[in-house]
């Protein structure tokens, strides 16, 4: 018989040896994440691009649009207060069920360079994450900035911005109203060895956004790489996917430095 008794009313992740990893749901369950900077790119694109790469569960938001976002953490709670890179595609979603009516930002993908953040975002959340090289901000003789993730020497997707203006403590607070009124959207899928998926469901994950300098523009670009199967593998349908996406018209380029508190307590289950 076996010595570890699998609490259900706690969070456990593998290796069972940890032991849980969170107590019971109470008050404001989350990760901190004590240094944040964002820089993306939103753009406009079609409304079918958009419903052919969603669960059948979600549709596309009334405006069709894309967001290529890289985010630089430092000051994270849960990686005793080390660091790591992202570089996400979203995309604007609808989820309306029997329940819940629910707008936000789809993750397609989830590009990572820390496999503790990769690994738990993936089994608790059911976040797209995937691994990647993730470039810091480059910021050129033309002042432009740039980004871009690679995988094993090729290069994956990137985004390049014309100079951006920093905004006032009003435009500011706008913003952080807006990330902070559209949460993450995903679709937790774990296949199973012999059988249907152990679990298959959409969720929510609500995230709290604190803006220190906030810079806006409107005029950048979204670049591809162009690996193959036999550079990157099977990950180059992904890839694929996220090509599927015309830019129509490029509506906003950001870059924002501030934090962030993850609601893990508030993230879940969409019926």
């Amino acid at each position: 018989m076996g010595t570890v008794k699998i609490d259900s009313e706690k969070i456990w992740m593998m290796p069972l040896i940890l032991g849980p990893v969170a107590p019971e749901r109470e008050k404001r369950v989350g990760s901190v994440y004590g240094e944040v900077e964002w820089i993306g790119l939103q753009y406009r694109t079609d409304s079918d691009a958009i419903r052919a790469v969603l669960p059948e569960c979600y549709r596309p938001a009334e405006k069709p649009m894309v967001a290529v976002v890289f985010c630089y953490n430092d000051g994270v709670d849960f990686l005793a207060g080390r660091g790591y890179r992202i570089a996400q595609v979203s995309v604007g979603a609808r989820f309306d069920g029997e329940q819940d009516h629910v707008e936000g930002d789809y993750a397609l993908v989830m590009y990572e360079d820390e496999g503790i953040a990769i690994i738990t975002g993936r089994e608790w959340h059911g976040v797209h994450k995937a691994f990647a090289d993730i470039s810091p901000i480059k910021t050129l003789r033309s002042g432009h900035l740039r980004c871009e993730a690679s995988l094993w020497g090729h290069r994956l997707f990137g985004i390049d911005l014309a100079p951006l203006k920093e905004q006032n403590l009003i435009v500011r607070s706008v913003a952080a109203k807006e990330f902070n009124k559209r949460p993450m959207l995903g679709y937790k899928y774990i296949p199973c060895m012999d059988g249907p998926p152990d679990a298959a469901y959409p969720n929510m994950m609500p995230n709290e956004v604190k803006v220190k300098q906030f810079w806006l523009g409107k005029s950048g670009e979204v670049f591809y790489g162009d690996p193959k199967e036999e550079d990157i593998g099977f990950t180059v349908r992904v890839l694929d996917a996220l090509k599927t996406l015309p830019v129509r018209e490029v509506t906003q380029a950001f870059r924002l430095c501030g934090s962030a508190f993850l609601r893990s307590d508030l993230s879940r289950r969409l019926r």
